[in-house]
């Protein structure tokens, strides 16, 4: 059983009101708000009551879950699992208001379900944006600041005509369809609109906890304000240094606006138990926070470093900073090389020429995620948004439903499994990414895929769209393999996983490298006060035990003094 901070035994044991906790990167976040809700689930003196954990990633969700269960493991039989609820922010609001009372404000006749934009019946929902139509499902309800909702679509955020959004939100409502974004909007309107499902959730959830609080965007701020209004005590734990999702209205000043506030009690935890000191005392300075590390520097390499890389030489750099992992005793799988972009991630990846079109480039990802990363759900939400766009129109809930993390239906659960055969045997399924695309791989694809659309039309219903082979032809199929394999004869470099900083957020690794261009460092050195300087931020409190700054090599001269000042030491050139 881990051992309590002072701070942290303060914040388990604290009277059952709403709480804010300003916590440190490495605070041991998980740990308290673990063990604050079996507390706060002692002291509720109400048999319909049920306490509720809430975070934004299912790793979180995953990660609660086991702690729970673990802590659960010394209790009495009787103060089991029983009025305690853990799930994403999103489950939540699904499983509570979407799913069973959506249908009241959407004007549907079925239960609502998400969508992810690749099902095949969305060609028909469209929005004009003023020059050309857009998918509705690419809608995002935006709050400005003096002029209320709007919605706005594609990359240079146009803002949609209010009444043009509308009817084309109301048209996909209409068959019980929503997107991600809009999801959040329905619900809000149900609990506006219906005051007694608002008071029966408040009755249901009177404590909701909330990790990574600054992740709160502006609607889902709203809905848990509309469930305090109605008597919902809400605590949030989170890291305003750490907010950065600024993109999506998610800025963190919810949780200084909700702390301020008269009936909450307001709690710090300011011990790192995840970095070193030198790390810590970097973060610390690009933070204007005082926290302490609980660490102490370890015999081997350690702490924060940088070296100079060329964008041509990403080899040079991959192979210095595994020179530098050698020193400090840490294995590749104990290390990550981290971007700003989705974009730079897959550059640092060695992404190969992307290839296939529409439905087929699903299967390409698939084989893809699965042979050269190992990312085994990433490969079947792509199989699954595959098959889904091979079968007929009438199926338009089925990938939402495919794709749940949990409380899958039981008929669908049967479906699952043939999916994830499909996706997990490379010689029976989704065929292995090395193969020739345009000779070997979409051939095979087309003949295994035939025979699984036979199986789901026999034992499960669905039949396949006339044109479910036209979808799968040789469009922007080359003739090459999807993943290079290696060559004989070249030197093989350490294969390390490569990720954005968001998709790493809340992790703790070992060994961290985080390549930067220029602007990403000027940002990332004045602080936190951007969503980019916070990116940088997150990504240094990742690192356990050494951080290392790739720095363009014709920058390094420019940026050497201020991070020399900071703490960092140069290591050799890349």
């Amino acid at each position: 059983m881990i051992e309590l901070s002072s701070q942290q035994r303060e914040i388990v044991e604290a009277p059952l009101k709403p709480m804010v906790v300003i916590a440190c990167a490495g605070s041991g976040k998980t740990a308290t708000a673990v063990r604050r809700l079996a507390e706060m689930r002692k002291r509720i003196d109400d048999r319909h009551g049920h306490c509720a954990l809430l975070s934004f990633s299912n790793v979180a969700v995953d990660t609660f879950n086991k702690d729970y269960n673990a802590l659960l493991q010394a209790e009495p039989s009787d103060n089991r699992r029983g009025g305690v609820e853990i799930a994403t922010v999103d489950a939540f609001i699904t499983s509570n208001i979407i799913r069973p009372h959506g249908h009241l404000v959407m004007g549907c006749t079925r239960t609502p379900f998400l969508v992810h934009g690749s099902e095949p019946f969305l060609a028909n929902f469209k929005v004009w944006d003023g020059k050309r139509p857009q998918p509705t499902t690419a809608l995002q309800p935006v709050i400005v600041k003096g002029v209320g909702l709007q919605f706005e679509v594609g990359r240079a955020n146009t803002v949609v005509d209010p009444k043009t959004a509308a009817e084309a939100i109301r048209k996909l409502a209409g068959v019980g369809a929503y997107s991600h974004a809009l999801g959040s909007l329905w619900a809000l309107k149900v609990l506006k609109t219906q005051p007694l499902i608002r008071r029966a959730l408040a009755r249901r959830y009177p404590h909701i906890l909330v990790d990574e609080a600054q992740d709160i965007g502006n609607l889902h701020q709203s809905i848990l304000m509309s469930l305090q209004d109605a008597g919902t005590q809400v605590s949030l734990i989170g890291d305003v240094n750490q907010g950065i999702y600024e993109f999506s209205g998610a800025t963190g000043a919810f949780i200084q606006q909700h702390a301020d506030r008269d009936e909450v009690d307001e709690r710090r935890l300011e011990t790192n138990f995840r970095s070193v000191p030198s790390i810590v005392a970097i973060a610390n300075e690009l933070s204007g926070r005082t926290d302490t590390a609980a660490r102490t520097a370890p015999a081997t390499l350690s702490g924060a470093y940088y070296f100079a890389y060329k964008k041509e030489e990403k080899d040079n750099a991959i192979k210095s900073f595994a020179a530098l992992l050698g020193q400090a005793g840490i294995g590749v799988d104990d290390a990550a090389v981290l971007c700003r972009s989705a974009e730079w991630a897959a550059d640092w990846a060695g992404g190969e020429k992307e290839q296939g079109q529409g439905v087929l480039r699903h299967f390409v990802n698939a084989a893809i995620q699965r042979d050269k990363f190992s990312r085994f759900d990433d490969a079947f939400e792509h199989c699954c948004a595959g098959v889904v766009g091979l079968l007929d129109d009438s199926h338009g809930a089925l990938l939402s439903e495919l794709t749940r993390h949990s409380g899958v239906e039981r008929n669908f659960q049967a479906l699952r499994r043939v999916l994830w055969s499909f996706v997990k045997d490379p010689a029976r399924g989704v065929p292995h990414a090395s193969l020739v695309a345009d000779t070997d791989w979409q051939p095979a694809l087309l003949a295994r895929a035939e025979t699984m659309l036979a199986i789901l039309s026999a034992e499960h219903g669905f039949k396949a769209a006339a044109t479910w082979k036209a979808k799968l032809a040789k469009r922007k199929i080359f003739n090459q393999p999807l993943m290079r394999p290696a060559e004989l004869g070249i030197e093989v470099l350490p294969t390390f996983r490569v990720s954005t900083v968001h998709k790493v957020k809340g992790e703790s690794i070992r060994g961290v490298l985080y390549v930067c261009n220029q602007s990403h460092l000027d940002e990332m050195l004045g602080g936190t006060e951007t969503e980019v300087g916070k990116i940088g931020y997150v990504a240094l409190t990742r690192a356990r035990d050494l951080f290392v700054l790739g720095v363009p090599a014709t920058n390094l001269k420019k940026y050497a003094p201020r991070l020399d000042e900071l703490g960092f030491t140069k290591a050799g050139g890349a």
